[in-house]
């Protein structure tokens, strides 16, 4: 249990300074702080200091952010003074994270993009990123995924992993973006590897009738990427019986329009995988 004392102690040096903010924040009688070093005196956040001002704010809505230049009340600066300066504006709602305007907007964001993906059934993250080189590390466990959704991602990634895997050892030479078009298509379609196994197997009668032509396994990547794209739902929905068709383009309904579109790809690739690819 950290003391307010040892908290001033580990950020006096930022309160003295009053170039970084000091978010203060308690959990039962223990005192914490997270030092940043956004711009706060104009309003302005980094994205891994919001993240780090929302999980104060949820372990206690009472966090506050401190700057011993834009403050006062830390008297001479002597640790005794910080400690009881902490105190001062903590208690009276100083700076209060609550009161902040763009953390206010990022938690009904991050609220609406929580709804928006229980409703299409994908598992959520509350972090926010700002770029590739803030993503999410599949590898560890930060809290900011339900333990139902961090086993969810596992098992997308293995799933994901496991048609990548299809697609490379049947086009060795594939590039790693087509690659990775074709998985993720096939993924969001819930195709499992051996149906994945089939439909390329399939489609190597299209990389014979293009050999002759000299690209035949560059052009057959290509046309099976832009398949699994694009142009799918059309070259499906011009195949499909035509009340499935009207439904799927014309329900009044979203639920029912995806429940239409949702059967004619299952249709389709049953048909795809027992015709045309031959046995596993």
């Amino acid at each position: 249990m950290a003391a307010l004392k040892e908290i001033a102690r580990d950020v006096a040096s930022e309160i003295r300074d009053g170039i970084g903010w000091v978010i203060v924040y308690r959990t039962g009688r223990s005192w914490h702080s997270v030092t940043l070093y956004s711009d706060l005196g104009n309003n302005e956040w980094e994205t891994d200091d919001i993240n780090d001002a929302l999980e104060a704010l949820r372990l206690d809505p009472r966090a506050v952010a401190l700057n011993g230049y834009y403050l006062g009340h830390f008297g001479d600066m002597t640790i005794e003074d910080i400690a009881a300066g902490i105190r001062y504006h903590y208690e009276r709602g100083t700076n209060a994270l609550a009161d902040d305007d763009i953390l206010t907007q990022a938690r009904a964001d991050i609220e609406a993009a929580r709804k928006q993906a229980a409703e299409a059934g994908l598992p959520f993250s509350e972090r926010l990123v700002d770029g590739p080189e803030d993503e999410l590390n599949p590898y560890i466990y930060d809290g900011s995924m339900t333990a139902e959704d961090y086993n969810a991602m596992q098992a997308a990634r293995e799933a994901h992993a496991a048609l990548a895997e299809v697609v490379t050892s049947h086009y060795p030479d594939a590039t790693e973006e087509a690659v990775e078009r074709i998985a993720e298509a096939a993924g969001s379609m819930n195709i499992s590897p051996e149906t994945m196994q089939r439909i390329l197997d399939a489609f190597d009668k299209i990389a014979e009738a293009i050999k002759a032509l000299g690209e035949w396994a560059a052009q057959a990547i290509r046309t099976l990427a832009d398949f699994f794209t694009e142009s799918l739902d059309d070259f499906m929905l011009r195949r499909a019986p035509p009340k499935w068709r009207h439904y799927a383009l014309h329900a009044k309904r979203a639920r029912v329009r995806k429940k239409y579109r949702d059967r004619i790809r299952r249709a389709f690739f049953a048909s795809m995988a027992s015709e045309g690819g031959g046995s596993s």
